[in-house]
């Protein structure tokens, strides 16, 4: 009987020192063909050692101490790997390259902001922007060209792009990984010139629709300067931060997004739901909704549903960036639909079918709206 335990003893440790064995043949494999590990030698005398405690049960508790160093060396050596291979999260939070990078000043055109380039203007009212994956970059259908870079140790640093959209006109940008972003009047984007690591991350200031494509193993996050963010994997969806309005909101039109607010607030929506946003980051219940008529502004139209006429008339100085003296009184509720194509003076004249209001322009620039 003993002569049997001690053969399955034995056999036991047999086992694990195969089962160890095959473990740490996986690890190190894996690491050598990352160039952790540079030599056989080193690798056979990790491998001496190992057997030797191994076969040694007296030695067993001087094993695993000395497995968990070996494997800690191991883990460290990958990480460095990770690290130098730019798999880690960059040093600089996208929020830390969206306060470095500059802001043009207030232009008529959309600016196009390439990173190892000048800065691209493009005058007409709605552009097609398109970033490919070999790096090449197209407005309206043509070639722009990049200014030659040298290489240098900070290479493998991420590299930004940033568009800027004014009032009055629409753009329709591409990114590096197929994802397709209408970008409103007013709207500031930051996005890297490829996506590395873990995640693809971009910043949103102003109003954009996101087609976002799918990659289950990297998630689609949009940063906003209000105290949220959204994070995705394949959907479509609307965000609007504006500054004048009193809330930011989130519409989803299909898939599945998380928004996550201040004090660790998080709300999963569903389709053909708005989400509110308060200044403080404070996340409401989402609300169901028509997420078409939110998103029918890459269109060229507004939508109205019962919608106060002043916060109509603020939409409206968004995107067409007019400054507008509003009357307060101005808060009765409109629907309709308007066209956001036409001249703003147009636009005015069209609402009064609607509402009774007089205007006028101010000498310092904008127009005066009042009550009739």
């Amino acid at each position: 009987m003993n002569g049997s335990i001690k053969g399955k003893q034995k056999q036991g440790m047999t086992n694990n020192n195969r089962n160890t064995r095959a473990f740490f043949e996986k690890v190190t494999d894996f690491v050598k063909k990352q160039e952790v590990i540079t030599g056989p030698d080193e690798k056979q005398n990790l491998w001496t050692k190992i057997e030797r405690e191994i076969v040694s049960r007296e030695r067993v508790r001087k094993l695993r101490i000395y497995a968990s160093v070996a494997t800690a060396a191991v883990l460290l050596g990958f990480a460095i790997w990770i690290e130098s291979a730019g798999i880690l999260e960059q040093s600089k939070s996208l929020n830390q390259v969206v306060s470095e990078i500059s802001v043009p000043k207030q232009a008529s055109d959309i600016i196009l902001m390439v990173s190892d380039s000048d800065e691209i203007r493009i005058e007409k009212d709605t552009a097609i922007v398109n970033f490919a994956d070999n790096g090449k970059i197209t407005v309206n259908n043509e070639a722009i060209e990049r200014k030659p870079t040298k290489s240098s140790a900070r290479e493998k640093e991420e590299k930004y792009n940033q568009i800027i959209v004014p009032g009055g006109k629409r753009t329709m940008l591409t990114l590096s990984d197929s994802t397709k972003i209408w970008v409103n009047a007013g709207t500031r984007i930051i996005f890297p010139e490829e996506f590395k690591g873990t995640e693809r991350r971009i910043f949103v200031d102003g109003e954009a629709y996101l087609e976002v494509t799918e990659n289950k193993r990297k998630p689609f996050v949009v940063e906003t300067p209000a105290l949220f963010e959204i994070e995705v994997l394949g959907t479509a969806f609307n965000v609007c931060t504006y500054d004048e309005l009193e809330f930011a909101t989130v519409v989803l039109a299909r898939g599945k997004v998380e928004v996550a607010g201040s004090g660790r607030q998080k709300k999963i929506m569903a389709p053909d739901q708005l989400l509110k946003i308060d200044a403080e980051g404070v996340l409401e219940e989402p609300i169901p909704v028509n997420a078409e008529d939110y998103i029918s502004w890459t269109k060229g139209l507004m939508v109205i549903k019962s919608k106060p006429f002043s916060e109509v008339l603020k939409r409206l100085q968004i995107y067409f960036g007019v400054p507008l003296n509003i009357d307060p009184s101005l808060n009765e509720s409109i629907s309709g639909q308007l066209a956001l194509k036409d001249d703003f003076e147009e636009v005015l004249l069209g609402l009064k079918n609607i509402v009774s209001f007089s205007y006028h322009e101010e000498e310092e620039g904008g127009y005066r709206i009042e009550k009739d």
